[in-house]
């Protein structure tokens, strides 16, 4: 499998694009009529840098409105880029192939601003309640029924799970003065 500029080379012939001066003048095309701040166009001679990289030191340092251009012209996702050439790149505003007159018609560029940040789902994070931490809530549990609940014995433990055990308190009384001391933070 051909990595960095040759993949890109036989990606380009296998797109219909038989030199780099006809993939360099598409790309001028294509920002000319998507005015999209994240694509650029680039030269001919930008391209045949990228297609004669053999370490994929060229590719991964151009600009990376020029990466999300060549991925746009060459029908490749980022991941797609990435899986094929070898090089991560930002991720592409436009997944399609390449652009005709009527996808460039429907296009909208994204919008400008601050970048959204992702919705990731939520994910528990595995956390062990000490068992000098279990004695406290035994020996304190009635005079402070919060302490019995599943999520205020995660939020104590949390710092020392993260930390290791010997980050924290390390008895029963050391676990009480540090409810003690944080609880008006935790409750």
């Amino acid at each position: 499998m051909s990595r960095y500029g040759d993949a890109l080379i036989e990606r380009r012939e296998l797109r219909g694009f038989d030199s780099a001066s006809d993939l360099a003048k598409k790309s001028k095309e294509v920002a000319e009529q998507l005015n999209d701040p994240q694509l650029s166009a680039f030269s001919q001679q930008t391209l045949s840098r990228l297609e004669s990289d053999k370490t994929g030191e060229y590719i991964a340092n151009a600009r990376p409105r020029i990466q999300r251009m060549l991925s746009y012209l060459l029908g490749w996702s980022a991941e797609e880029f990435e899986a094929a050439v070898g090089i991560s790149i930002p991720a592409v505003s436009y997944l399609g192939s390449v652009p005709t007159e009527s996808t460039l018609e429907t296009y909208t560029p994204r919008r400008g601003g601050p970048p959204i940040p992702p919705v990731v789902s939520f994910r528990e994070t595995p956390i062990s309640i000490p068992n000098e931490l279990l004695e406290m809530v035994e020996k304190y549990g009635d005079t402070y029924p919060i302490l019995k609940t599943e999520r205020m014995q995660r939020m104590l433990a949390a710092p020392r799970a993260h930390g290791g055990l010997e980050v924290g308190p390390q008895t029963a009384d050391d676990w009480f003065e540090y409810w003690i001391a944080n609880k008006r933070f935790l409750t």
